[in-house]
Order: C-alpha cells, then structure tokens, then sequence
C-alpha cells in the first residue's frame, strides 16, 4: 500500500514538471528593446544672416557749438555757432556666427558682422560779432564691425514655425573715415570700440529637420564715436573741431540656422546573456 501510494505521488510530480516545461515553451517571446537614438555633433549649429539698419543718431556736438542749460549756443572767440543739423543714412549688413541648441527653450551663439558704410552729413551757420556770417558742411562715412554673444528663448514651435527673442552684448568698433570740412579742413580718420548691446525677436521656419530660415528685428545700442580735429590749410579758421554722437540701429535680418547634427543615429541596445 506504501509503495503504490509512493509510485502514485511520483508520476504526479512527473505530469507536473511536463505541463510546466510545456507551458513555458508556449509563452510568448519578450518585446524588442528599442533602439537608442543618438545624435552625432550635437546641438552645434552654424548660421548666416543678412539685413539693414536702420540707424539712429544721438547725443551730436561740435567743440564749436557749447550750449548752456537753456539749448542756446554759446560765444566762442567773437563767433556766435548756431545749433546745426546732422544727419546718418543706413548701413547694410553681413555676418556669420556659431551656436548651440542647449535644449528645446534654449540656444546661444557668437556672431561677427561687418556694417556697411552710412553717410554722415552736418551743417553749421556762424556768425561773429563784426556781422560776417558763413555756413560749415560736414561729410564723412560711418562703417562698424560688430562682434555679439547672444542668447534666444524660443517659445515652441506650431506648423514648423517658432517665435523666438532674445538679447546680446558685445562689442562694436567704429570706423569714421572721410570727415571733411566744406571750408576747406579735413580730419583723419577716428576708429572707436564701444560696449555693444541688443535685444531681438522673431519667427524660425523648419526648412528641413536640419535648416531653419529666421526673419527678424533687432535693436542694437553701439556707444559713441568721437572725430578727430579737422585741420585747415589755415590753423586759425579750424579751431581743432572735433564732432561727436551716439550711434544705435533698428535692424531687419535675414538669417540661415543650419544644425551639425544631422539626422539621429539609432544604436541598438546592449544586449547581456546569461
């Protein structure tokens, strides 16, 4: 009786071990691991931008034309300088630079651009105490290389299209070459570097996942630009002059973002037998 109880328990083990080596070879197989995505070269990102400015002039003066706190000019050696008019055309612009996306909202880059030489003109009137009077007109050209470190915040993208704003500072070096005097003076030519600064906005349209073309607007302060004297042929009809304003430009741009990234790599995973 206790062997056939021990024979019965034996083959229901046995059963037992083949339905579950049997089961086992029915269970579906586990679900591939998906491949990893990797970008080669990363955020890097090279661009290229052209545009206009619209530039604005501040701030003029003219060693011979003081004012006192009402606006009126001053008497210099007999010679009553009246306020004058001066006025600067537009500059044309290109330039290149090298960035980084950071992440989706984030991105930053280094630019240089060369601004294009805009027409400065002046005038003055002078009158001197023995009724004489004549009028001074002034001409020269203002070219400027402007070097930024610029960061953007784009605010999502809907349709392929993102806006964007953002802001830099940097460093503008002026260039005021030409400057003369219709009296007969001429100046040397003044080169100046200033603290630059920016704020800009605008729209990025996805060309392909690797191009972006971006219009925009950008404000850029520039600092001050000082002559040197004019000398005259005769020294006493000059008095050394020299001229002096503050120069910032409302810019369209229009740009070219190219990512170095490329199109992502997928990796498959790491796979570990046991």
């Amino acid at each position: 009786m206790g062997s056939s109880k021990a024979l019965l328990l034996a083959t229901l083990v046995a059963v037992g071990a083949s339905s579950a080596a049997f089961g086992a070879d029915l269970l579906p197989p586990p679900p591939p691991l998906e491949p990893v995505p990797v970008d080669v070269g990363g955020g890097w990102y090279l661009r290229g931008d052209v545009g206009v400015g619209a530039v604005q002039m501040s701030s003029w003066r003219s060693t011979l034309q003081p004012y006192d706190e009402t606006g009126q000019s001053l008497a210099t050696s007999g010679n009553y300088f009246a306020p004058a008019f001066a006025s600067i055309g537009d500059q044309a612009f290109a330039g290149v630079g090298v960035g980084y996306q950071v992440n989706r909202w984030f991105r930053a880059d280094i630019t240089g651009e060369y601004r294009t030489e805009a027409n400065y003109r002046a005038g003055m009137a002078t009158a001197n105490v023995y009724g004489g009077t004549w009028f001074d007109s002034y001409n020269a050209g203002l070219s400027t290389a402007l070097f930024m470190a610029n960061g953007y915040f784009d605010l999502g993208t809907w349709h392929g299209v993102t806006p964007f704003v953002g802001g830099g500072v940097g460093i503008a070096s002026h260039k005021l070459a030409g400057l003369t005097d219709s009296g007969g003076g001429v100046a040397t030519d003044a080169t100046q570097a200033n603290f630059a600064w920016a704020l800009m906005g605008g729209l990025a349209l996805n060309v392909t996942p690797n191009l972006k073309i971006e219009l925009g607007y950008r404000y850029v302060d520039m600092g001050n630009i000082n002559s040197n004297p004019i000398q005259c042929l005769n020294p006493q009809g000059c008095w050394q002059e020299t001229h002096s304003f503050h120069v910032a430009s409302q810019d369209v741009r229009l740009g070219l973002r190219y990512a170095l990234g490329g199109a992502p790599v997928y990796m498959p995973p790491l796979v570990t037998k046991y």
